[in-house]
C-alpha cells in the first residue's frame, strides 16, 4: 500500500501540488513560531550580582527583620557566610543631564558595599565606601559616565538628586548585561533603601568544593522552622533559590530576556496552528475530491473501503513528509529573519540566542502530520464508501447531499460561539472573551460552507440564472452542483477577511476606549513623567510649592495581597496616592462611597477587585504588603474606571511607609483657576534643573506620547500577524487555483457542445464572483460579530467606527485576490484545445 501511494504521489505531481503547497506553507509558518518559542524558553534568567552566592534566600519582598534569620543562616554547616542584601534606585546623572540606565535599558540599582561579596565584585582603583557622600561605581558605568577615582557624580536616588565622591571602582567575574550597580557605605544604602534591620534577599557563601545541595536542604528547613514559629502557612514567606531560580529572584518583578519574545512566539503561534489546520484541511479534502474518480475505478476493480482509506492516508503522509524536506528549513529562516527583526525593534534583546535544534520542528512536524491526518480522515471516508455499481456516475457528478453530522456540527458552533458573544458586552474581560470568538467564528462558517454554499446557489445563483440565461445559469447549475467545492473555495477568503479585519480593527477600538476612558478619569492639565529613574518625593513637594498649582499628585505603584473573610488573597497592583487634592486630578468613576473619606487604615477598591473580594463600602480588607508586614483597611470607596489604571487606591500615610520603592513614574499637576497654565509648565520647566530625570508636557503632549506608545506596541503583533496574513493570502490562491484547475475537463466538454470561450469566461467570472461576495459578506460578518461586543465592552456603543480606507482596503484586496485568481486560472485552462484537454491523463 505504501508503494502504491509513493507511485501515486510521484505520477500525479500537479494534482498534489496544491496540498503539497499548503502543506510546505503551514510547516514554514509553525516552524518559525515553535524555533521562537523554543528561544524564547531556552533563555532563562541567569543570575548577575548573586553569581558567586550559589544559595539565595527570598521571595520577591522585604523580609522586614533580617538579622535573626541571618544570623541562623549563618551557623549552617559548610556555609561561610550568610549576607543580607538590600537594592534601591540609583542612577547616574551625566554632566549633560543624561540619566544612566542599565545596559539594554535595564535598572540601575544602588547596594550597600557589603553585598558586593555576593557577585563578588573586586575592586579595581580606589577603597571601599566609608561616608555617606561616597560610592563606589561598576567599571562599565564608570566609563559610560566618564568619572574616575576621586572625582565627583551626581547621582539620582529615593532622595533628591545631590553630588558623590567616587571612592572606587569595581568590576565583577564577568560584566554586568542587564543592570548597573553602584554601592554605597552601609550606613547610607539602609538609609535610601528605607530600611536598617530589612533585607530584599539574602545569600549564602559556601566553601570552595562544598555540595551545594546540603546548604540549600538545610536552609529549607530553618525557613520551615521560622514559619511554624511565626504561625504562617507554607507558601509564604521566603524560600530557597539555586541554579537559575536566583536569577529568576533577583529580576523579580522585570520582564525576563525572552518574556517578550515568549509572548509573541505563543500568541502567534496558536494563530498560526489554527490557520495551518483550516488551509491544510481545505486543500486535502479539495484534492481527495478531484479524484473521485480514481477512487471510483478502484472500488469498481475491487478495493476494499479499508484499502482506499489507507492508500489516502499514505500518500497524506508522503506529501506531508515531503513538504518537509523544504518547509523545515525554510522556516528555521524565517525565524532567524523575524529574530533580527524583533531585536531591530527593542522587543527581543540582543543576549537571547536563536536556538536552533530539532526539537521545535519534530514537534511541528508531529503536529502538521496528525493535522493532515485528521483533515483527510473525512474526505478518504466519503470517497471509500462509494458503491462500486454507482462509483464512475458519482465520481463525475458528486451527489450533492450536504453531510448532516458536519451541518449539525457547525449550528452548534455558531449558537454556542453566539451565546458567548452575547454575553461578553461588559468589561474589559469581556472583551478579551468577545476577540477570542474569531476563531471558533470560522470554524463554524467552515463546516456549514457546503450549506452556505447551497443557499447562495438558490438566493443568488437563481437570479443570475434568469438573467443572464448562458453564463449565469451555467454559473448557478455549477454552484448547486458542487457544495462542497464551493465550500472549499469560500473558507480561506473568509479566513482572510475576518482575521486580517480582526487584527486590524480590534486595537483600533482598544485605542479609541483607553483614549476615551484616560479623557474622563485624567483631570490634571500637565503631566511630569520620569526618565531612567522614578522621581522622588522631595519633586513632589516642590511641584506643590510652585505659584499657581492648585493640585499635584505623584502616585507610587506597589503589589499587595488582599483577603476579605474567607476569599483567599488576591494579587492587587495598587496606587498610593495623596488623598488631598486627588479628586482634583484623577476622577476614578466613583460608583459607592467617597474618596473624600480616604484617609489613615482606609482603601478603594476597582470594581472588579470588589467583585472578586466580595467587598464594599464598609468591608474590612486584610492586607500583606510588600515589606512582608500585614494590616487591616475599611474598604472607603468603590470606582469603575479601573481597566490599565489600579485595581486599588492607598492613602500614602497609610500604605507609603510599606512601599521598597518610594519613586513615582508620574506627577500630574493641576492649574489652579484663573492662573496661565503656560506659566505653570515654564516653572515645571525650571525645576528639571534640579531632577533631570523629569520630563514635562501638557494634556497633549501627554497623549499624543500614549498614542506613540500603543502604535509602537502594536506594531510588532502586526509584523507577526501579518506573516499569517501573507499565508492566508497564498492559501487563497493555492485554493481557488486547484478549484478552478480541476475543471479543465469541464471547460473543455463546454466547448465542445458549442459553448464559446469568452461565454466560459463570463461563466466563471460569475461563479468567481458569486463566491467572492459570499466570502466578503461572511467575513465582514464574522469580522463584525467579533467587534460589535468589543466595541460594546469598552465603550458603550455598538458602532466601532473601522476607518474607512482600511475596510476598503481589506475588501478590495480580497476580491481582488479572488476574482483575479479565478479568471487567471480560467484563461490558462482555456488555452489548451478541448480535444487535447478531453485525451488528458486526469
Amino acid at each position: 500500500m505504501l508503494k502504491l501511494a509513493w507511485r501515486t504521489v510521484r505520477a500525479r505531481k500537479a494534482g498534489f501540488a496544491g496540498a503539497f503547497t499548503a502543506l510546505v506553507c503551514a510547516l514554514v509558518l509553525t516552524v518559525a513560531c515553535g524555533v521562537l518559542m523554543e528561544s524564547a524558553l531556552r533563555a532563562g534568567t541567569p543570575t548577575e550580582r548573586w553569581a558567586g552566592a550559589p544559595v539565595m534566600v527570598g521571595d520577591g519582598t522585604r523580609i522586614p527583620d533580617a538579622g535573626p534569620l541571618t544570623a541562623e543562616l549563618a551557623r549552617l554547616p559548610g556555609v561561610t557566610a550568610a549576607v543580607p542584601e538590600v537594592s534601591f534606585p540609583a542612577a547616574v546623572v551625566t554632566a549633560s543631564g543624561q540619566v544612566l540606565t542599565g545596559p539594554q535599558g535595564g535598572p540601575s540599582l544602588g547596594h550597600s558595599w557589603t553585598s558586593a561579596a555576593l557577585t563578588p565584585f573586586r575592586l579595581t582603583a580606589g577603597r571601599a565606601p566609608t561616608g555617606p557622600d561616597e560610592v563606589v561605581l561598576d567599571t562599565a558605568t564608570a566609563a559610560r559616565a566618564g568619572v574616575t577615582v576621586g572625582g565627583t557624580v551626581r547621582l539620582a536616588t529615593t532622595e533628591a538628586p545631590r553630588g558623590y565622591t567616587v571612592a572606587g571602582l569595581a568590576a565583577p567575574p564577568q560584566e554586568l548585561a542587564r543592570q548597573s550597580a553602584l554601592f554605597l557605605s552601609p550606613g547610607q544604602a539602609a538609609e535610601l533603601a528605607g530600611t536598617a534591620a530589612g533585607a530584599d534577599a539574602i545569600g549564602l557563601t559556601v566553601r570552595e568544593g562544598a555540595d551545594l545541595r546540603a546548604p540549600a536542604e538545610q536552609a529549607r528547613r530553618v525557613l520551615a522552622a521560622a514559619r511554624d514559629r511565626a504561625g504562617v502557612p507554607d507558601w509564604s514567606g521566603p524560600r530557597v533559590h539555586t541554579g537559575d531560580e536566583r536569577g529568576e529572584l533577583e529580576f523579580s518583578g522585570a520582564p525576563g530576556p525572552g518574556d517578550g519574545l515568549s509572548s509573541l512566539a505563543g500568541t502567534t503561534g496558536v494563530l498560526s496552528l489554527f490557520v495551518a489546520a483550516f488551509v491544510v484541511a481545505g486543500a486535502l479534502a479539495l484534492s481527495v475530491q478531484q479524484r473521485l474518480r480514481e477512487m471510483a475505478l478502484l472500488r469498481a476493480v475491487g478495493a476494499t473501503t479499508g484499502q482506499v482509506r489507507r492508500m489516502i492516508a499514505l500518500e497524506t503522509l508522503v506529501l506531508t513528509l515531503a513538504a518537509a524536506v523544504v518547509g523545515l528549513p525554510a522556516g528555521t529562516g524565517l525565524a532567524a529573519l523575524l529574530r533580527g527583526e524583533l531585536v531591530d525593534r527593542g522587543v527581543v534583546g540582543s543576549d537571547v540566542p536563536l536556538h536552533i535544534g530539532p526539537t521545535a520542528p519534530l514537534i511541528v512536524l508531529g503536529g502538521v502530520v496528525v493535522t493532515a491526518q485528521l483533515a483527510v480522515a473525512a474526505a478518504a471516508r466519503r470517497a471509500s464508501r462509494v458503491e462500486p455499481t454507482r462509483a464512475l456516475r458519482d465520481a463525475s457528478a458528486p451527489p450533492p447531499g450536504i453531510g448532516r453530522i458536519r451541518t449539525g456540527l457547525g449550528l452548534v458552533t455558531l449558537a454556542g460561539s453566539g451565546t458567548v458573544l452575547a454575553n461578553s458586552t461588559d468589561g474589559h474581560r469581556g472583551a478579551g472573551t468577545a476577540e477570542s470568538m474569531v476563531l471558533v467564528l470560522l470554524l463554524g462558517v467552515a463546516l456549514l460552507g457546503p450549506l452556505i454554499g447551497r443557499v447562495a446557489s438558490v438566493a443568488i445563483g437563481g437570479p443570475v440564472g434568469r438573467l443572464f440565461p448562458a453564463a449565469g445559469f451555467l454559473a448557478s447549475a455549477a454552484l448547486r452542483a458542487q457544495p462542497r467545492r464551493f465550500a472549499a473555495a469560500v473558507t480561506p477568503l473568509v479566513l482572510a477577511v475576518a482575521f486580517t479585519g480582526t487584527v486590524l480593527f480590534v486595537p483600533v477600538v482598544k485605542a479609541r476606549a483607553t483614549a476615551a476612558e484616560d479623557g474622563r478619569r485624567l483631570l490634571a492639565d500637565h503631566v511630569v513623567q520620569a526618565v531612567g529613574i522614578g522621581l522622588p518625593p522631595e519633586f513632589t513637594a516642590a511641584v506643590r510649592r510652585l505659584p499657581g498649582v492648585a493640585a499635584a499628585d505623584g502616585t507610587v505603584s506597589t503589589t499587595v495581597r488582599a483577603s476579605v473573610g474567607d476569599v483567599d488573597q488576591y494579587g492587587l497592583n495598587a496606587r498610593i496616592v495623596e488623598p488631598r487634592g486627588l479628586a482634583e486630578l484623577v476622577d476614578p468613576g466613583v460608583t459607592a462611597g467617597s474618596l473624600d473619606g480616604l484617609r489613615d487604615a482606609d482603601i478603594a477598591l476597582g470594581q472588579r477587585t470588589a467583585a472578586a473580594l466580595k467587598a464594599g463600602v464598609g468591608s474590612t480588607v486584610r492586607i500583606a504588603w510588600p515589606d512582608g508586614t500585614g494590616g487591616t483597611a475599611t474598604v472607603a470607596a468603590v470606582y469603575d474606571r479601573d481597566a490599565r489604571f489600579a485595581d486599588a487606591l492607598l492613602p500614602a500615610p497609610f500604605a507609603a511607609a510599606h512601599a521598597p520603592d518610594p519613586l513615582t513614574p508620574t506627577v500630574l499637576v493641576r492649574t489652579a483657576p484663573g492662573t496661565d497654565p503656560r506659566q505653570v509648565g515654564r516653572e515645571l520647566h525650571d525645576l528639571t534643573a534640579a531632577y533631570p530625570m523629569a520630563r514635562v508636557g501638557d494634556r497633549a503632549e501627554y497623549d499624543a506620547a500614549r498614542r506613540q506608545r500603543q502604535e509602537s506596541a502594536t506594531a510588532v503583533g502586526r509584523l507577526l500577524l501579518g506573516m499569517i496574513g501573507l499565508f492566508t493570502a497564498i492559501a487563497v490562491v493555492n485554493t481557488l487555483v486547484m478549484a478552478t484547475g480541476e475543471r479543465r475537463r469541464e471547460f473543455a466538454l463546454l466547448r465542445l457542445v458549442g459553448t464559446t470561450r469568452p461565454q466560459v469566461l463570463r461563466m466563471a467570472a460569475w461563479e468567481g464572483g458569486i463566491t467572492v461576495a459570499v466570502a466578503l459578506a461572511l467575513g465582514a460578518a464574522v469580522t463584525a460579530a467579533v467587534l460589535v461586543p468589543v466595541s460594546l465592552a469598552l465603550t458603550g456603543t455598538a458602532w466601532p467606527a473601522p476607518p474607512v480606507s482600511w475596510v476598503a482596503a481589506v475588501l478590495g484586496g480580497a476580491a481582488l485576490l479572488g476574482m483575479g485568481t479565478v479568471l487567471l486560472t480560467t484563461r490558462l485552462a482555456l488555452r489548451r484545445k478541448p480535444v487535447e484537454t478531453m485525451g488528458m491523463r486526469e
